[in-house]
């Protein structure tokens, strides 16, 4: 079986691709070993590939802040900001990309629909791979492209794996029929927004086995929603997430949010953001992680589950980094 493996993988190396499976254009000579500089271009596939492979990263769709910079690869870090398609109609300076020589363009599918995007990638007669982005499937099918058109399929298979033991934790919580906290998503300053109740972030907090407050957003595209405190007051969550550290040392001083049971039982908690958040945007690979948190938190001694551990696994994992006591201290907010 082994031979057969390796048999495989030598084939795909010596005479390109199969990628019947994926969209990509102007693939047809594309081999592996030939593929050194790629431009994601937006967050998520950005990360995505920062984790699978660093060293292929060519540009940035733009500048890390400085908590993210402190668990990133400083070769990654500094490279030069290109920009890229992360919404609002926002697009990349293409002279830039263009100056980088990326042997492979890595975009969502759904910029496939988008006229103006897809013209732009045409023009440029570079191969350009297209990929399921939307997070739902907990970055699988990023990592099995990822893992047959760089011919790595080891590496893709050791992300995807821990990506199924995150499902299949939360589907193994589920079957155990615990009650289920109330949880608010706090978000701003005066934490009075939230996200909206079809969020991927309130979808995980439920696959965690939350009860979470859900507020209906206006429109499609409308990502978050502002959030009434007699509304909040009436549910009164049993646990709240915050994700602004600024309304987290709030929250333990306003008279108002006393009101609240979260605070009255100091269920109140920060979710960790170094180097991305593991609940909330940017949209990362790091939910994989944030969904174990939140067992942990909303389920404590359910699953037995050692968040330090987990999150040292994790870490050396997907970004390459051995924690320390200090490091995990910081990334868990427990201490600045």
């Amino acid at each position: 079986m082994k031979k057969i493996f390796l048999l495989v993988c030598c084939l795909s190396l010596c005479f390109g691709l199969n990628l019947d499976k994926f969209e990509c254009e102007n693939c047809q000579n594309l081999k592996p070993q030939n593929i050194k500089k790629v431009y994601a271009s937006n967050p998520t596939l950005l990360y995505s590939l920062y984790s699978f492979d660093k060293s292929l990263i060519a540009g940035l769709v733009f500048e890390f802040w400085d908590i993210e910079k402190r668990f990133l690869d400083p070769k990654v870090y500094n490279l030069p900001v290109v920009g890229g398609f992360y919404g609002q109609g926002k697009t990349p300076n293409m002279e830039m990309i263009i100056s980088l020589k990326p042997d492979l363009i890595i975009t969502s599918k759904n910029s496939k629909k988008d006229p103006k995007y897809s013209g732009i990638f045409r023009d440029l007669k570079i191969p350009v791979l297209y990929v399921d982005d939307d997070g739902s499937d907990f970055g699988v099918e990023i990592y099995k492209a990822f893992g047959e058109i760089f011919g790595n399929p080891k590496r893709a298979r050791e992300l995807i794996d821990y990506a199924n033991e995150s499902q299949n934790l939360a589907s193994n919580l589920q079957k155990l029929n615990l009650s289920k906290p109330s949880v608010y998503y706090a978000f701003g300053k005066n934490g009075l927004e939230t996200e909206c109740g079809s969020s991927s972030f309130i979808r995980l907090v439920d696959m965690a086995g939350g009860n979470s407050a859900k507020f209906a957003c206006k429109g499609k595209n409308a990502r978050r929603v502002k959030a009434d405190f007699e509304n909040i007051l009436a549910k009164n969550p049993d646990v709240i997430l915050v994700y602004d550290k600024e309304f987290y040392e709030l929250i333990w001083s306003d008279p108002k949010w006393q009101l609240i049971n979260a605070v009255k039982n100091k269920r109140v908690y920060l979710i960790p953001r170094s180097p991305f958040s593991w609940v909330g945007k940017p949209a990362s690979f790091t939910k994989l992680l944030g969904l174990r948190w939140l067992v942990e938190i909303l389920h404590k001694d359910a699953l037995q589950i050692d968040i330090r551990d987990e999150a040292r696994k994790f870490y050396k994992l997907f970004l390459y980094t051995d924690l320390s006591d200090e490091d995990l201290d910081f990334i868990l907010n427990e201490k600045d």
